[in-house]
C-alpha cells in the first residue's frame, strides 16, 4: 500500500473522529432520534390501553383493522399494525357513516408524538385552539382521498363522532413519510365528522345533527 493511500486512511478517520466528538459535545440532541423504535413503543403501549377499554361511550376505545386487509378468523389474533385505535371523545347522534364513495365534512388536528425534548408538532390542523363549531370551517374530503387509516376511522363513525385516532405508520405515510413528517411516524388526529355527503343520487346528506342537510 503506497503512503499517499495510508495518509488518505489516516486523515478519514482522524475527520471521522473530529465528526463524532463534535456530536458528542456540542449539546444538540435529534429531536427525532429513535424515531422508529420510539414510535412503534408508543403504538404498543396504545394498543393495550385500548384493547382494555373497548366499548362504545366517551372515554372508551374502538379497535378498527385497516380496510385493505381481510376480516380475521374466529381464533385469528392481527398484529397490532393492522389497526387504527380510536379514543371515543364526543358520541354523535347521526345514523350514518360515510362510505368509500362518499365525501364527508369534518374539522380535525394532525399531531406527531412528543419529540425527545417534549415538544408536540403539530403537522396539519382546520381550526386553530379549541374547536368551536360556530366559528370553525369545516373541510371536506372523501373517504377514498385520504390515508388508510383515516378511510379505515371514517367508515365506522357517524355524524356528531369525535374521535382521537392513533394511526400506525404504515396505514399513514410508511417508511417515507410525506412533507415534514418522518417516515415511521405514527399520526394522531382529533377527528369530528360534521357531515356525511353520499355519492350523487345515492342519498341524503347527514349532519352532526342527524338532520338532512341540504
Amino acid at each position: 500500500m503506497n503512503k499517499s493511500i495510508l495518509w488518505l486512511i489516516g486523515l478519514l478517520f482522524v475527520t471521522s473522529l473530529s465528526v463524532v466528538s463534535c456530536s458528542e459535545t456540542d449539546g444538540v440532541e435529534d429531536p427525532y432520534a429513535n424515531w422508529e423504535e420510539r414510535n412503534q413503543r408508543y403504538i404498543d403501549s396504545i394498543a393495550t390501553v385500548a384493547e382494555a377499554n373497548q366499548g362504545n361511550e366517551v372515554g372508551q376505545w374502538k379497535i378498527i383493522r385497516s380496510y385493505k386487509l381481510p376480516p380475521l378468523g374466529l381464533d385469528e389474533k392481527g398484529k397490532v399494525n393492522d389497526n387504527v385505535y380510536c379514543e371515543i371523545l364526543e358520541v354523535g347522534d347521526g345514523t350514518v357513516s360515510p362510505l368509500f364513495t362518499d365525501s364527508v365534512d369534518v374539522h380535525y388536528r394532525g399531531q406527531l408524538i412528543p419529540l425527545n425534548d417534549g415538544q408536540i408538532v403539530t403537522f396539519d390542523q382546520s381550526y386553530q385552539g379549541e374547536l368551536d363549531l360556530n366559528a370553525a370551517t369545516s373541510v371536506g374530503y372523501k373517504p377514498s382521498g385520504v390515508v388508510t387509516g383515516w378511510t379505515s376511522a371514517l367508515q365506522e363513525m357517524k355524524a356528531g363522532d369525535r374521535w382521537k385516532l392513533y394511526i400506525p405508520y404504515n396505514l399513514g405515510y410508511g417508511e417515507s413519510g410525506y412533507s415534514s413528517i418522518p417516515g415511521y411516524s405514527i399520526l394522531i388526529f382529533d377527528l369530528y365528522l360534521e357531515k356525511v355527503i353520499p355519492l350523487r343520487g345515492s342519498g341524503k346528506a347527514v349532519d352532526a345533527r342527524g338532520a338532512d342537510a341540504e
